[in-house]
């Protein structure tokens, strides 16, 4: 079993790749035995740097990679992207026969691995290594390896139907994504599924350790009239419980709003915590709450479902006094980052919906008839929050 590298290994071997690349006869290249053992002291600095929570995501999300590389070669994007010094979004789109949106998420990955070049807001270089994919030798090992049929039979369009996307296929199914997780014979792949969204954030800080969420969310001497936090959607409480953590002193009350069955494996709330079974859909959270939470739910669904989960939410609002606060991704129009980017294409795959830009999250609540107070961004590439009001 590998040990932890410890801080002193890790700048140890930073300190061998400096020495082994700076000791180099002078040429266009470094040795092979030189490019070699520079790699492997690499790979040690990762190993030191990287916490197992964020490495394990990272594993399970890097097929979204293999799927960006395989589909922009079905298209023959590296090859109309290799012809080009630099190329948008669109005129790829056009040349490909593909939706505009569609190939932006496929390169945001492909950017963010350093695949291909970004020049700009949806513009578009080649690298070395997307002269490499160009290759010949390279498209028939991934034809041969891997299989892209699903867009392709639906005409590389950006998937935005619920009850007809990737899973739906894979599963021989109609049932939206959720719907069949509930189905009673599933029911060990929808306990693993609220575990996962127990520890989904990884080792990324909380939005409790950066966000000053009393100073601007219910400060000292604010008129409390009714529930100080509602979390709509919660599933076992996870969230709403790192809240009372953060603040212990604060009386609520609270609530927790999910499904029943998930509801039910919520074992460990305090008194001052009410469970309350509700649709997310169908249902208005409780009323005239102060703060509306909601953690990853909006990204599992396309805008229009977006629209009426808000307009739920809107109805129970106070315009004045409740606050809602989205704890999501909040991609950049540029430079995004790989976890971002990979956590978007398997929103495409499990719900047929995405993660969205600051321009995407202004359009979809302004939309919603929402004003927003602000977007928070977090350290390193953890999910941000925005803050909206009626």
């Amino acid at each position: 079993m590998m040990s932890d590298i410890s801080k002193d290994e890790a700048l140890k071997n930073a300190s061998n790749i400096v020495t082994l690349l700076s000791h180099q006869e002078p040429g266009p290249s470094f040795s092979e035995e030189a490019r070699v053992k520079a790699l492997e002291a690499a790979h040690g600095i990762i190993h030191a740097l990287e916490k197992p929570e964020d490495g394990l995501i990272k594993f399970a999300y890097s097929p979204a990679i293999w799927m960006a590389i395989r589909v922009c070669v079905q298209l023959n994007v590296f090859n109309i992207i290799e012809q080009n010094e630099t190329i948008s979004a669109a005129e790829i789109a056009k040349t490909a026969n593909a939706d505009e949106t569609l190939i932006r998420r496929l390169l945001r990955v492909l950017t963010a691995a350093g695949y291909v070049a970004e020049k700009g807001d949806g513009l578009y270089g080649p690298t070395h290594w997307t002269m490499h994919i160009s290759s010949r030798l390279a498209q028939g090992m991934i034809k041969f390896m891997y299989a892209a049929n699903w867009l392709q039979q639906t005409g590389y369009q950006n998937p935005a139907d619920p009850q007809h996307g990737m899973f739906q296929a894979a599963n021989q199914t109609d049932l939206p994504t959720f719907q069949w997780l509930t189905v009673p014979k599933n029911q060990e792949i929808w306990d693993n599924a609220n575990t996962f969204f127990e520890g989904d954030r990884g080792s990324r800080p909380s939005w409790l350790s950066w966000f000053p969420a009393k100073e601007k969310l219910f400060p000292e001497g604010h008129q409390q009239e009714t529930w100080l936090l509602v979390d709509v959607a919660g599933g076992r409480g996870h969230d709403l419980l790192e809240f009372l953590a953060k603040y212990p002193d604060e009386p609520g009350p609270f609530v927790l709003q999910d499904q029943a069955p998930v509801l039910d494996s919520a074992l460990s709330l305090p008194p001052k915590v009410q469970k309350q079974p509700f649709d997310l859909f169908k249902d208005p959270p409780v009323q005239g709450a102060r703060i509306y939470f909601m953690k990853f739910i909006l990204h599992d669904y396309n805008d229009g479902e977006c629209l009426q989960i808000l307009q739920n939410v809107k109805a129970s609002m106070i315009k004045g006094y409740s606050y809602l606060v989205i704890n999501d991704f909040v991609l950049p129009d540029t430079k995004c980052g790989l976890l971002q980017s990979q956590w978007d294409l398997m929103m495409m795959v499990l719900l047929s919906s995405m993660e969205r830009t600051e321009t995407q999250w202004r359009t979809l609540l302004e939309s919603a008839g929402l004003s927003i107070e602000g977007m928070y961004s977090p350290p390193g590439d953890g999910q941000g929050i925005i803050v909206a009001t009626l």
